[in-house]
């Protein structure tokens, strides 16, 4: 429930396009709205661990689940820039606090298999964003605002988590507060981290601006182009919830065939022609990208020698990397060349993924496979 909560807090990238019609904002100025998830995480991954040592879990939860609804709600009434980014911002960064959280949290609760819970965590909120993407669109489609029913979904996803979690102990941790950068003095440590950064570079860009694309370079209309970006969520869910099935098909090569997937995808979107092309490249690109990130993420937590706080710190630098640098970007990309070929960067990323993420270059993949269609069996 609360990953479906960080659905209405990312869920920001559905509606750029909207604001940058309403507010004639730019390309870096909307992408910011989806990067400040990304500078939390930097922050809150490097400095959180002492927060959460001080108020544990079980605050920093519930903290996180309010300020993502006090944000989005700012988003939603807000009609100036400034107080669209504050809101966007908020609720970015108090995201950015669940996901700090999550991963130990899950590590603790289901040890060996933690992969194939993490990879459904990860895929079951895809549900919620197509939920997002069909009223929002279909909202927009009718002539009516994107605002109320953004600001209503989001108020009852919170409302659902209130409910189911009012019976739920959240663990606790003992743990004393973490020093994560010196942590990147180990192989075992900054080689995953990269690994972490390359697949969010691949995959969150498109996800955060595909609705626009489809608006700007595929010519959808505004409530249609909302809706498609359902499709994102759907694949990204079928693929994660299928992981197990897929690396028993694939073994090793499974991260290195998921990269071509994803480039492959991308290039469908660039060169089109018309909006349905770029819809079924935009699918391609989803099914690819979705077992990137469940992956590269065991992997560090499968090969590194520290505790589950640290290496979510370590998961919540990488993501945060990827997540700030990729939409802004996407979005620098596209005001000097135009959106079309910004999306180019993406292809180019997967493409060297493919070489990268290949067994002889990745043996740790080995491992991970075997760990995950274990723990799914």
């Amino acid at each position: 429930m609360s990953f479906c909560v960080l659905v209405a807090g990312l869920s920001v990238g559905m509606v750029l396009g909207e604001l940058r019609d309403e507010l004639h904002i730019s390309g870096v100025v909307a992408a910011a709205h989806g990067s400040a998830f990304g500078i939390g995480m930097l922050v809150l991954g490097a400095f959180g661990s002492g927060l959460l040592a001080r108020i544990g879990r079980p605050r920093a939860f519930w903290g996180a689940v309010a300020t993502v609804a006090a944000g989005i709600l700012l988003l939603c009434v807000a009609h100036v820039w400034p107080l669209t980014l504050l809101g966007a911002s908020m609720a970015g960064v108090a995201c950015s606090l669940l996901v700090l959280l999550m991963p130990g949290i899950i590590a603790d609760h289901h040890g060996e298999q933690r992969a194939a819970a993490y990879a459904a965590v990860n895929g079951v909120p895809g549900l919620a964003g197509i939920s997002f993407s069909l009223v929002v669109g279909g909202a927009v489609a009718s002539g009516g605002s994107w605002r109320w029913p953004y600001a209503l979904l989001t108020l009852v996803i919170v409302t659902a988590v209130v409910i189911a979690g009012r019976g739920v102990s959240i663990p606790r941790s003992d743990l004393p507060p973490v020093r994560a950068l010196p942590l990147f003095r180990h192989r075992d440590i900054w080689l995953p981290y990269v690994h972490i950064v390359h697949a969010v570079m691949v995959e969150f860009p498109i996800g955060i601006w595909a609705v626009a694309y489809l608006k700007e370079v595929g010519g959808a209309s505004s409530g249609l182009a909302v809706s498609l970006g359902a499709i994102w969520g759907l694949f990204l869910f079928v693929t994660r919830m299928s992981l197990p099935r897929l690396l028993h098909r694939f073994g090793p090569w499974a991260r290195s065939i998921s990269f071509a997937v994803a480039a492959a995808g991308a290039l469908v979107m660039w060169m089109g022609p018309g909006l349905w092309v770029r819809v079924a490249g935009l699918t391609i690109v989803s099914i690819g990208a979705g077992p990137l990130y469940p992956l590269a993420v065991d992997r560090l937590y499968l090969g590194a020698a520290a505790d589950t706080m640290a290496l979510g710190a370590v998961t919540a630098l990488a993501s945060g990397t990827a997540v700030t640098v990729g939409p802004l970007l996407l979005g620098v990309l596209a005001d000097r060349f135009g959106l079309r070929d910004a999306l180019l960067f993406v292809p180019a990323l997967a493409v060297l993924g493919v070489w990268t993420a290949r067994p002889a270059a990745a043996q740790p993949v080995v491992m991970v496979d075997d760990a995950l269609v274990a723990s799914a069996r």
